[in-house]
């Protein structure tokens, strides 16, 4: 029998409060900072000719903006563990609030998503050492690149990462806050730098820079050599659309901190204060990133050189006569590089990328722990999830993310074998991670209706023409959510189709189980969800 008055797992979370206001600025900033910065603006913009990639993160901003005020006013307004849970739960239905962090801690929001952008941070890392070999000419520079774009390397580094940030997660969120306050500062310090680079440099300096690296003429010859290998453009409204899902992709990370809300000084100034400042820094730094680098080198040039890597090995091929040497991968510090000309600051360019990759993981690690156990704390999953050490740290919970962690660096090594079932698991991921949404804003339109016991106690009680901001703010979440699902879904082959039916299948057994499982045990799971869970 459970103890006496207690329905959840113990009469206090055990969670220690350490972030202050300045700390949910930096892993708001940190959460969606990794590929959107580093390599999709130079990425993409190739795979989907025609379009802006610019204008694409400006109205990915615009669709997040409501999501990121919705989390935000539920974690301020009730500063619990896994907050987007909690609240999902309580305004609509257990089921609603279980199966979408469920989804999300196991695939592309949490665990899988961990390991496999392990293997994509080696993106920038290698692409630093390539961008100072081709400087340099050095064979030492350029075998650093190889080894780590290799699968032994890149295994390697992978595997060595999540027992690394495995450790970090285990030792408690006072230490934890320390570490990312230097690996956000530095990165965004080098960000802001590579920004007016560019500036500086302009479309004469950055062609200059170019040709002075790889031969004259070498800049004009990858313009003609794009269409010859046939490159053709997309109509513009059709390349924006696919840049658009790709850049709502980059955003997810903005939802990390909402999960922490037991670990927050001062939760009802400090979320609403760190969330909107922190939202506002990832918009004009994702846009401010794009337009720089496609301002210096020309976005034409950023589309061709992108399509001539990406596209075919014939393409591949041409690029490669065309440098004289084996192509970088396009990031972003591979042209700062270029204009640069330094090789010592092409490799700290490339690891301080690299440090974005590991700041998204961290926070996404991180959300992924708190949500199972929060789940944990209300008895839908097992108890033990919600174990603490002595540092107030989550333990099972961390152990479970790490497990499926590795599982994502192995997703790696099947990406890069163009693997079929990687590409399903991939499609699943994108799914995955973003399906909370329209649960998330389906709470958000219904909360002030179906729970006006918790409407009063939130940060936004105000009414636009008598409608509750929060349902204005779900509505539009809402829908964003659903025209996420309809994007993802059209990417989905029949395997990820099996896999995600697979998951849901089996995160929906375990409910049932666990909610028999307390009523054998004399504990009634509906009374749990009339209440809010202790701090």
């Amino acid at each position: 029998m459970a103890e006496e008055g207690v329905i959840f797992t113990r009469r206090a979370s055990g969670l220690v409060r350490e972030l202050t206001w300045f700390d949910v600025l930096l892993w708001v900033i940190a959460g969606p900072a990794a590929s959107g910065m580093t390599y999709y603006t130079v990425k993409f913009p190739g795979l989907y000719p025609g379009g802006d990639i610019t204008f694409a993160f400006f109205l990915g901003g615009l669709m997040w903006t409501p999501i990121a005020l919705l989390l935000a006013a539920f974690a301020s307004s009730f500063p619990r563990t896994g907050a987007p849970y909690l609240v999902i739960s309580r305004a609509t239905h257990v089921t609603l609030g279980f199966i979408p962090i469920w989804l999300y801690a196991i695939g592309g929001g949490s665990a899988l998503a961990s390991g496999f952008l392990l293997y994509l941070s080696i993106i920038p890392l290698a692409s630093g050492f390539g961008a100072a070999g081709i400087i340099t000419h050095n064979s030492y520079f350029s075998g650093i690149a190889s080894f780590l774009s290799d699968p032994s390397g890149f295994l390697t580094v992978g595997f060595i990462m999540v027992i690394v940030l495995w450790i970090i997660e285990y030792i408690g969120i006072k230490s934890l806050k320390w570490v990312m306050r230097v690996i956000v500062l530095l990165p965004l310090a080098l960000t802001i730098f590579v920004i007016l680079v560019f500036l500086i440099a302009g479309p004469s300096g950055a062609q200059t820079a170019w040709n002075n690296v790889f031969g004259q003429g070498t800049y004009q010859a990858i313009l003609t050599a794009a269409p010859q290998n046939g490159l053709t453009y997309m109509d513009f409204g059709a390349a924006t659309t696919g840049l658009l899902l790709i850049v709502l992709w980059a955003y997810s990370g903005l939802e990390g901190i909402s999960f922490a809300g037991s670990e927050v000084k001062t939760p009802k100034t400090s979320f609403m204060r760190g969330y909107v400042y922190g939202l506002i820094a990832v918009i004009i730094l994702y846009m401010l990133n794009a337009w720089t680098v496609s301002y210096a080198f020309g976005y034409k040039f950023i589309e061709d050189y992108s399509f001539l890597y990406y596209n075919s090995s014939s393409s591949y091929n041409a690029l490669q006569t065309i440098l004289g040497t084996t192509p970088a991968a396009p990031t972003v510090p591979f042209y700062a590089s270029i204009i640069l000309g330094n090789p010592y600051i092409a490799i700290v360019l490339g690891f301080a990328y690299w440090l974005w990759y590991i700041n998204t993981i961290i926070i996404i690690w991180m959300a992924g722990v708190r949500g199972l156990f929060a789940m944990a704390f209300d008895r839908m999953i097992p108890t033990r999830f919600a174990n603490i050490n002595k540092r107030g740290s989550p333990t099972w919970a961390n152990h479970f993310i790490g497990i499926f962690a590795f599982l994502g660096v192995v997703l790696g090594l099947m990406d890069y074998y163009s693997m079929s079932l990687a590409s399903s698991v991939l499609a699943l991921m994108d799914f995955t991670c973003l399906f909370f949404i329209w649960p998330l804003g389906l709470a958000g339109m219904l909360l002030p209706y179906t729970r006006p016991d918790l409407f009063e106690k939130s940060t936004f009680q105000y009414k636009i023409m008598g409608v509750p901001v929060m349902t204005i703010l779900g509505t539009l979440t809402f829908a964003v959510g659903w025209y996420v699902m309809i994007m993802t879904a059209t990417e989905e082959d029949i395997m990820a189709e099996i896999l995600n039916i697979v998951l849901v299948t089996a995160g929906l057994l375990l409910l049932v189980y666990m909610w028999a499982k307390n009523q054998k045990e004399g504990i009634d799971p509906n009374k749990i969800f009339t209440e809010i869970p202790p701090a």
